[in-house]
């Protein structure tokens, strides 16, 4: 999965593209096996800006998992009987540290919990009540106890890759995010930087969305990338701009 974010590129131009060219350009084999569903098979982003995460257990996984989520802004409150790992989170802004005994209202009002105290009993009563209270769980290598996977990620800005494996082997998505990162580098990034300058300005022509479609596919498939490979960002954001200036003129 490859997502930029939500504040850059249009949900609804990414979706609607995304089903045309899978109608039109779908690959040998790219349709689902027969038979009952792989586990997190619709691969969605979610936003946690300002929303409440719960993470359960002290030791290296939820320290992991904590401090990703709140640099990408949510509010996360981590329980454990002891902090470890965890420990370390002390002061970090947007991380909360509980201790002393569980208590289920540590759930109410989180969009998320993932649970990997190391005791399963625990981890299972936890996840039970996460579902009650409608919160998505994952629970870490307990699949029938999560409602969704962490897959393997690469950022490059504020482009997002991930890769997932069903749950089954999260080791073949890590080297599989790592052969893809040897395709995508920072300039990726860049590109989708300069992109974001842009977006308020095609939005505002009101186009429709056809044509807007065109336009962004005219801008990602064309040299930018490639002189900001080279060095020269200047150069790409001058043929950025040149690219819908012409598009702006046109009836």
């Amino acid at each position: 999965m490859i997502a930029s974010a939500a504040a850059f590129v249009p949900a609804a131009d990414t979706a609607s593209d995304s089903e045309t060219k899978s109608r039109t350009d779908r690959a040998p084999g790219a349709d689902p096996p027969p038979g009952r569903p792989a586990p997190f098979g619709f691969p969605i982003m979610v936003e946690v800006r300002g929303r409440r995460v719960v993470i359960a257990g002290g030791g290296h996984e939820p320290a992991g998992k904590a401090g990703s989520l709140a640099r990408l802004g949510a509010d996360v409150v981590v329980w454990a009987e002891r902090h470890r790992q965890t420990a370390g989170l002390e002061g970090i802004p947007g991380i909360e540290l509980r201790t002393g005994p569980y208590d289920p209202a540590l759930l109410d009002g989180a969009l998320l919990a993932i649970v990997g105290t190391g005791d399963r009993e625990v981890d299972h009563r936890i996840a039970t009540d996460a579902r009650q209270r409608h919160v998505l769980v994952n629970t870490v290598d307990d699949i029938p106890y999560c409602d969704w996977s962490a897959p393997a990620i690469l950022r490059r800005g504020d482009l997002t890759i991930s890769v997932a494996s069903a749950g089954i082997a999260p080791a073949l998505a890590v080297r599989v995010r790592d052969a893809i990162a040897e395709l995508i580098g920072p300039e990726h990034g860049e590109l989708l930087a300069i992109l974001a300058t842009l977006r308020p300005r095609i939005m505002a022509t009101g186009r429709p969305f056809a044509s807007r479609r065109t336009l962004w596919y005219e801008l990602v498939d064309g040299p930018a990338v490639d002189l900001i490979r080279a060095g020269d960002v200047e150069a790409a954001r001058d043929h950025l701009e040149r690219v819908v200036s012409d598009w702006e003129r046109r009836s």
